[in-house]
């Protein structure tokens, strides 16, 4: 399936990626997977009738996307759509950080047979408080007190930082009660039906609290600047894992997971 393409790299990385989990959540029968390094496309893995009755069309023509004329699986293109489908189906029980599901899930495809390998891992990931980012009492206090406080980079002493879900690592270029303008965003709610569209992941509730932003550059990706809120960062790469020592068996395991 072929993406209308109209909008920058990042935008169509975005579109790619909830149009996936779009169709996962709209059809159980169907497997869909981002192509890899081609943004504005996607494979979609569906049975012969699935695809002869059209139930796709309609999302199709909602979203000015265009489909290839249809072929054979090859076992590189299950394999990758297997993969990303049962994560995307299994969020938010299982959320993806880093290179890590959580539960770890390891998947391999042949001609005559489809193999998975499971492990449990707990992983305790809090969120950060800003004075472990090295910022003065002085000014947290500040922040903390007025709603339209900033606290400029050159005052974030450890501005250094990973964003989940791909623990990217960037650098804080400030910190603020509400997103700046530019961003696409304009509310914390905006924030969380971003994230689970995209990933799956639920930011916790607002329960009224205060919220904090950061204003982040990734060196990686040029001048544009990015705004997370600052319970997806995390100030140290390392992700303390424990291996759980309760598991269950093998076969109920994946028996659920292929009735997600």
């Amino acid at each position: 399936m072929i993406l209308n393409n109209g909008a920058a790299d990042t935008e169509v990385r975005s579109a790619q990626l909830k149009t996936c989990r779009q169709l996962l959540l709209l059809h159980q029968d169907i497997l869909t997977s981002p192509v890899p390094g081609i943004f504005s496309q996607i494979w979609v893995v569906m049975a012969i009738p699935f695809y002869k009755a059209g139930k796709l069309n309609a999302y199709i023509e909602k979203y000015g996307a265009k489909v290839e004329a249809p072929q054979t699986v090859i076992p590189v293109i299950l394999q990758n759509c297997l993969s990303y489908s049962l994560t995307a189906r299994l969020a938010p029980a299982w959320n993806k950080i880093g290179h890590l599901l959580v539960q770890v899930l390891n998947i391999s495809v042949t001609e005559t047979q489809v193999c998975l390998s499971i492990e449990a891992y707990t992983i305790r990931l809090p969120p950060p408080e800003l004075r472990e980012f090295d910022i003065s009492q002085s000014i947290i206090k500040n922040f903390d007190t007025h709603k339209n406080a900033v606290i400029e980079g050159h005052s974030i002493l450890n501005n250094w930082c990973y964003v989940l879900p791909s623990m990217k690592r960037g650098k804080i270029v400030g910190i603020l009660h509400t997103t700046p303008p530019e961003c696409p965003f304009h509310s914390y709610e905006d924030f969380q039906m971003h994230w689970d569209g995209l990933y799956g992941y639920k930011l916790p509730e607002d329960c009224g609290d205060i919220k904090i932003y950061c204003s982040i550059y990734f060196k990686m990706i040029g001048e544009r600047i990015f705004t997370y809120p600052l319970c997806t960062t995390c100030n140290r790469c390392s992700l303390p894992t424990l291996r759980s020592s309760l598991f269950s068996s093998p076969v109920v395991v994946i028996r659920n997971l292929l009735y997600v």
